[in-house]
């Protein structure tokens, strides 16, 4: 077991490197917890009470306490109330490591994920429905956030650790709940493997273990070099070309939209396969119009020829009314823009340009109100800024919070991003130009 934790790290890790540990206490992190010592590491331990479990979450965390000090280790335990569910529990050790690494500026961070968590995981997973993404079991590297996580027990199995364990008497904390057969992981330890060993296969594990290795280095080369030649072609600007994309092969369509929705395997959100053939039925439907919600409140929009995704929160409508200076910077967050205004004597941007003396005092900025009007520039009337924007093909989920420029008597001076109205055109009989630029912010 040592030679193969040395090996695992030995490409990933200087010697003496700190590094973050998360602790639960029980037997495959206290093993590892334990090798890395043996080998020369001081890791600083990290364990977060998750409070389910009563008493026994509070001992894990003494345990956990004890065993740090015990090997003269630096450490960090929080406790922090989660629903009972495994994700929920997953994203709150997730932000839990995220600001032990903030707070400690460590950028690794060791998880006891062994052997056999791999095979259970690929047959989870197999048994719920997946393709080759779902398919590659868990990584033994990966980025979260700016943590990087390495995972190097992944091929140590559990009887091994049990005997490193025994051999160098080492005490661990036994979770109750991994015995309890109502949870599908525990049916899947219990009863399903050992049934498939004695009834199948009795090197099931190593067939399996096998499987994923090869389609996870396959996934990688499918993803990262042939999906992302075709992604390039297909997306600029982060929005996928629609047209592009009905030009592929079913396959590399599905493979590009994973791409480019982030959910790559190693890094990003993970995607069903029911909902990678959502965002494609809209990308290539009949409707020029649809929105697919997707997991970590995504929103994938199709208008016309183009597919935009965006955060839930950034596209909801905002209501407001806000002062703009006549010079000098206006910054508006909750439409995420900054406006900068200066008089010019001339200026070589038309489209960002106005008469100052027509536009008057007392600019302010609003969104769309139903029945708005205005005149774009290089058109003898007014249309009503709904046809504007579906002439001009703005999603229809953005357009509540598209920024619009007004004179003080209401009359819509810039439709940001868009166009600015004739009647404030830069002419030749104009004396003073405002020149006008809007940048996105974050926040």
């Amino acid at each position: 077991m040592l030679s193969k934790v040395q090996a695992a790290l030995a490409k990933t890790l200087a010697p003496g490197e700190v590094v973050l540990i998360g602790l639960s206490g029980g037997p495959d992190s206290v093993a590892l917890l334990s090798v890395l010592v043996e080998l020369g590491w001081r890791p600083h331990v990290c364990h977060l009470n998750h409070q389910l479990r009563g008493a026994d979450s509070d001992a894990d965390a003494e345990f956990v306490r004890q065993l740090a000090t015990r090997y003269g280790l630096l450490s960090t335990v929080e406790a922090y109330t989660v629903a009972p569910d495994e994700d929920s529990a997953r994203r709150a050790r997730q932000e839990f490591f995220a600001r032990v690494a903030e707070r400690t500026g460590v950028k690794k961070l060791m998880l006891a994920h062994t052997a056999d968590d791999q095979v259970e995981t690929f047959l989870l997973r197999l048994l719920r429905g997946a393709g080759v993404p779902g398919l590659v079991g868990i990584w033994p590297e990966r980025q979260l956030g700016t943590l990087r996580v390495i995972r190097p027990l992944l091929k140590v199995r559990r009887a091994e650790i049990m005997e490193y364990l025994a051999a160098k008497k080492l005490s661990y904390r036994e979770d109750k709940s991994n015995t309890d057969t109502r949870f599908t992981r525990n049916r899947v330890r219990h009863e399903l493997l050992p049934l498939l060993e004695r009834e199948y296969n009795p090197a099931i594990r190593d067939v399996l273990l096998n499987t994923a290795e090869i389609l996870r280095d396959e996934d990688f080369y499918l993803l990262h070099h042939v999906a992302q030649r075709f992604y390039m072609a297909a997306c600029q600007n982060d929005v996928v070309n629609v047209k592009t994309l009905a030009n592929y092969p079913i396959a590399i369509q599905r493979r590009v939209l994973r791409f480019w929705l982030g959910g790559d395997s190693e890094n990003g959100p993970s995607f069903t396969f029911d909902q990678i053939e959502a965002v494609r039925h809209a990308a290539l439907g009949d409707s020029p119009s649809a929105a697919i919600d997707l997991p970590d409140d995504l929103v994938v929009c199709r208008e016309y020829e183009r597919l935009q995704k965006a955060r839930r929160k950034d596209l909801e409508r905002v209501e407001g009314k806000w002062p703009l200076g006549l010079t000098g910077e206006t910054v508006i967050r909750e439409l995420g823009v900054r406006f900068v205004l200066e008089r010019v004597e001339s200026s070589p941007f038309p489209q960002e340009s106005l008469d100052a003396d027509v536009l008057g005092e007392g600019l302010f900025v609003r969104t769309w109100e139903n029945g708005d009007r205005f005149q774009p520039l290089g058109m003898s009337e007014t249309k009503k800024l709904q046809d504007f924007f579906v002439d001009e093909k703005v999603p229809r989920l953005r357009r509540g919070r598209v920024p619009l420029v007004c004179t003080a008597d209401g009359r819509i001076v810039w439709v940001v991003g868009q166009r600015i109205a004739e009647p404030f055109k830069v002419t030749d009989g104009t004396r003073h130009v405002l020149h006008m630029r809007a940048e996105s912010i974050q926040g």
